[in-house]
């Protein structure tokens, strides 16, 4: 497999916000999942690595090209999607496709005009009286029709209904049928990324908390529940992080052997899904 993206030490900073320094490796025919509270920095890294802000130290490669000399020929090969579309107004999703379909040289009108019909979109309504729901499967039909080979979605399933976020789910895994292709998705639905993620990014306040394979990150924690009494028996040092309730607790742990041997044997264990995962390591 070749890198699809290579990031190494990269800072951007803002009056009031830092993010940085960020590193990280993504190979063809993964997708990664970018999750973290509001204001962790997940679209400011996202911008970074489409060229969108200028920043402030280190190194964006993608192709093994660098996003700051070949920006241009590397956006064509990037399909984005936004919660906040950058089109909107008196244009239509046919005429988006007509105008802007232009920019990238592999555009495929018939396939645009497919997805349309696919999602149930209406041709010549404007963007502005579109449901968020539905400006958003307009923005992810427009990534999709040009073959890019790296789709970066920002939030791709805000506004959508249950049933479409898994027909979205099941586009992106094929599109991933072509190995040469990877994915990044930024998401507060973190199970949407419990489906389809490979690799798991965490970050809070610009920097970052965890990485790596996702699968990796949940066996090697494990979810203890257990009664407060038990809290006295055990080093805090052994959790990630803890929740107290009228029940007892509730603690994220990576070294579940020291956990289990200093508590009593009322206790319940469960495999974290990748929402515990955020919010124990971000709670600290």
């Amino acid at each position: 497999m070749s890198k699809i993206l290579e990031i190494n030490n990269l800072v951007k900073r803002y009056k009031d916000f830092k993010l940085g320094e960020i590193s990280l490796t993504l190979e063809s025919g993964a997708i990664l999942g970018i999750v973290g509270p509001n204001g962790a920095g997940k679209t400011t890294l996202i911008k970074s690595i489409l060229g969108m802000v200028v920043k402030d130290a280190g190194t964006i490669n993608i192709f093994n090209k660098s996003i700051d000399k070949d920006g241009v020929e590397i956006r064509d090969r990037i399909g984005f999607v936004s919660n906040e579309m950058a089109v909107k107004g008196l244009v239509t999703p046919k005429l988006l496709g007509k105008i802007y379909g232009n920019f990238y040289s592999k555009w495929d009108q018939k396939l645009y005009d497919e997805y349309l019909n696919r999602f149930e979109l209406p041709p010549t309504k404007y963007l502005n009286k579109l449901s968020q729901g539905m400006q958003m499967k307009t923005s992810l039909a427009f990534a999709l029709s040009h073959y890019a080979d790296l789709l970066i979605l920002d939030e791709p399933t805000a506004g959508l209904d249950p049933i479409f976020r898994e027909e979205i789910i099941d586009i992106l895994l094929q599109e991933l049928e072509d190995t040469s292709k990877s994915i990044i998705i930024s998401s507060h639905i973190t199970s949407d990324l419990d489906k389809c993620a490979d690799y798991l990014l965490v970050m809070n306040k610009g920097k970052t908390l965890l990485s790596g394979a996702k699968d990796e990150i949940i066996d090697s924690h494990r979810l203890i529940k257990a009664d407060k009494a038990d809290l006295n028996q055990i080093s805090k040092e052994s959790f990630v992080n803890i929740r107290k309730n009228k029940f007892g607790f509730e603690g994220l742990t990576n070294d579940i052997e020291t956990v289990t041997e200093n508590i009593s044997k009322e206790y319940v264990i469960e495999k974290p899904r990748v929402e515990d995962i955020m919010y124990y390591y971000c709670k600290k």
